[in-house]
């Protein structure tokens, strides 16, 4: 028996004609993120966007709207062009944002890319914000890097024994192709009309040339055919073609006041730079610094006692006892240094004594040698070296040890335990929330613009959730 449709309903007609247009307002919330972004880009100072608006020919999108959609399609996870242009029919929040302009993926993409170097900027203006709301307070930075996928294959990397075997593989076969080709057409061939396949051809020598080129103007062992800046990293997920991204984190609210990216594996020549971006962005200094152990050094200890901040930095071997790793008997920290007759005396009761004076990216060190390791009971556990155990030390290492000294204090423990309440989620928040888990351009500087578009995007949602009201008003950044 067939039912009758129920009366007890609110009419339903998909066709139904309305009086007056709906306004997109009614359908979004004061405090949505678009609505956060539409006011932050309001209040930026465009000046830099707007200087490269060109005066001829077909007049463009408005620049204002354009980073709108850039802002919040990244803030919710829409990364790609076409996507972003789909979305722009689709999504109700882009809809409002672009006032129902629809810029194509190739609109889209181009001013992307003509506009990552005034992101810093922007960045820097959107953190100047973060601190008009109060969210930025400098009294306890963290820094931290993360690993990030290149645009590129990993497969694609080459080192020079490889290059050279690929063009002479090419030659060769260009060689057989030319010598069977005369055979067929006649050694005077005009060859005005190169086939496709010597074409892609000759095109891959050139590239592999260029790489010969950038590996040797370089100190790199490797390259990658796709993106030559990016280089094996090791990450969670194996040794990847990476950028390691850096960024420093305020303790108040999680916001990110510098950002950028490097194609060293390292930490260690990242901190002196990072605290001098965190001060120029913020126009202020900081007080409370951490940062894990791959910033640990004794020079940059040495820096940051003349820039007078309050740094809680272990090195690699404190921060290995603190995660519960056993550390050897046999480890230079149980080797004791006796000034009075500058020697060392081993955990057996040997002594270590003076051989040379040595030099390398962290200053002069003095090594130290035990020639009478052979007769040691604990010959092979120590060291294997037929000349003995030897260490170095610096007078610098001093720093080192006070810096321990400090962290194990109770002020210091307390401090250095909120770290990973400050910097280490965010790129927790980058990667699982945000959806970001590997760069989409390539080359350094472009690479360097999409970093400080994430950070951007990741403060804006920190603004959103900080309790931000359209009600609030925000003032606007000086001209």
């Amino acid at each position: 028996m067939k039912i009758s449709e129920p009366k007890n309903v609110r009419p339903y007609n998909q066709k139904q004609s309305l009086l007056f247009p709906p306004n997109l307002m009614d359908f979004i919330k004061n405090d949505d993120l678009c609505m956060v972004i539409d006011d932050v880009v309001n209040a930026l100072d465009l000046s830099c966007l707007y200087i490269k608006v060109s005066h001829e020919g077909n007049m463009p999108f408005h620049p204002k709207m354009m980073l709108k959609v850039l802002f919040y399609s990244y803030a919710v996870g829409i990364f790609s062009s076409r996507n972003i242009a789909k979305a722009l029919g689709e999504n109700l929040a882009l809809i409002y944002l672009a006032a129902w302009h629809r810029p194509d993926f190739r609109t889209i993409n181009k001013f992307r890319l003509k506009h990552l170097k005034e992101l810093e900027d922007l960045f820097v203006q959107i953190v100047l914000i973060c601190k008009q709301l109060k969210m930025v307070k400098l009294g306890h930075i963290s820094i931290d890097g993360s690993k990030f996928k290149a645009n590129a294959a990993d497969r694609k990397t080459y080192d020079l024994k490889r290059i050279e075997k690929e063009m002479k593989r090419l030659l060769e076969k260009a060689a057989k192709i030319d010598h069977e080709e005369d055979a067929h057409y006649g050694a005077d061939k005009s060859g005005d009309e190169l086939p496709d396949e010597i074409r892609d051809r000759e095109n891959r020598i050139e590239k592999l040339e260029e790489m010969k080129k950038h590996l040797n103007e370089t100190a790199k062992n490797k390259v990658n055919a796709t993106d030559p800046d990016a280089v094996f990293m090791k990450t969670k997920s194996g040794i990847k073609t990476s950028y390691n991204a850096q960024a420093s984190v305020d303790e108040a609210a999680q916001i990110i006041v510098a950002a950028d990216v490097t194609n060293e594996p390292n930490d260690l020549g990242q901190l002196l730079p990072m605290i001098e971006q965190t001060e120029d962005n913020t126009k202020d200094s900081i007080d409370i610094l951490t940062a894990d152990s791959g910033y640990s050094s004794p020079n940059n200890l040495e820096k940051l006692e003349t820039l007078d901040i309050d740094a809680y930095i272990p090195d690699d071997m404190y921060q290995s006892r603190c995660r519960g790793k056993e550390i050897s008997a046999f480890d230079k920290d149980n080797f004791v240094y006796n000034e009075a007759t500058n020697t060392f005396t081993c955990p057996a009761g040997k002594e270590l004594t003076f051989w040379h004076k040595r030099e390398d990216k962290q200053g002069q060190y003095h090594v130290y040698l035990c020639r009478v390791c052979k007769d040691c009971p604990y010959f092979g556990k120590c060291t294997k070296s037929k000349k003995g155990r030897s260490i170095w030390r610096r007078i610098v290492d001093e720093k080192i040890k006070a810096m321990r000294l400090k962290l194990d204090s109770e002020s210091g423990k307390a401090i250095y335990s909120k770290r990973r309440h400050i910097a280490e989620p965010v790129f927790g928040h980058i990667k699982a929330v945000l959806g970001f888990t590997g760069f989409h351009l390539r080359g350094i500087i472009k690479v360097k613009g999409e970093f400080k578009l994430i950070a951007i995007v990741h403060n804006l949602k920190k603004i959103s959730r900080y309790g931000y009201k359209k009600e609030f008003g925000l003032t606007p950044m000086a001209v």
